[in-house]
């Protein structure tokens, strides 16, 4: 009797894609039918509200989504270039390890929300108190990632490169680096989401523009359907950043997930 074959990577991603999609339509729909029934309380709006208000506002969307993005994926690339430097320094001097994580420790305890006024004394309320915020908020992840991720090199890998009198140079670039790029991208992906929610929790410190704006204003006006309407902008921004880095991780890392990509 032939075997089931295997199912294929394009089958498990649509799987992958199925079931959250799906969970994620039937709490739409019972949250349209109990608010149609007067189930639930007055500050939780029906789904189809916030489809109306994209729809009747759609610049009001525009017009705030797009610097949120452009602001939380400058902060993001800026984490990314400085915890790079920083774990590198830390893989090519090993007395710095502890000094570099423990800086990324510190970083990440401070509270945002308590953090951002105080920085907008000193760098204001325009863009780059945002681009700052969103790379605090999204490096120790980066910075993890990439620390062990070079540390955890195979140690038959460093004999052999030793062996071959590489320089520590060359080993950093064509064995630490590639071997570390499965944990690096682990910590991109949970920091993504961090960028997105750092922006806007810098926005409440006083930018024109962005969903943390959007969302300041809604508040203070008691409109309780932009305010959600907010809400589901920065779920939608933060799950589309962690799935933009999940797609460059199966292109770049395609040898972790055990095939290839075409």
């Amino acid at each position: 009797m032939r075997g089931t074959p295997p199912r294929t990577g394009r089958s498990r991603d649509t799987l992958a894609l199925i079931f959250p999609s799906a969970t994620a339509a039937l709490l739409l729909l019972a949250a349209e039918v109990l608010q149609r029934l007067h189930a639930l309380p007055v500050f939780i709006p029906a789904p189809s509200q916030l489809v109306v208000a994209i729809i009747a506002r759609p610049g009001l969307v525009i017009q705030n989504v797009v610097p949120t993005a452009v602001k939380a994926a400058e902060g993001y690339l800026a984490a990314i270039m400085a915890t790079f430097c920083a774990a590198a320094l830390a893989a090519l001097v090993s007395r710095l390890s502890g000094v570099v994580y423990n800086l990324g420790v510190i970083l990440s305890a401070i509270p945002i929300i308590a953090l951002a006024p105080l920085l907008a004394l000193w760098l204001g309320t325009g863009p780059s108190l945002q681009i700052v915020i969103a790379a605090l908020s999204s490096q120790f992840p980066m910075l993890v990632g990439m620390m062990q991720g070079m540390a955890a090199a195979d140690e038959r890998q460093r004999e052999l490169f030793h062996i071959l009198s590489a320089s520590p140079l060359q080993s950093f670039r064509y064995l630490l680096v590639p071997g570390a790029l499965p944990f690096v991208f682990a910590g991109l992906k949970i920091a993504a989401p961090s960028a997105v929610l750092g922006t806007v929790t810098a926005e409440w410190a006083g930018a024109d523009r962005g969903i943390g704006a959007m969302m300041l204003y809604a508040l203070f006006s008691y409109d309780i359907v932009t305010v959600w309407l907010s809400v589901l902008l920065t779920c939608l921004l933060a799950s589309g950043a962690y799935a933009i880095c999940a797609m460059i991780e199966r292109r770049l890392v395609f040898w972790a997930s055990g095939e290839q990509l075409a």
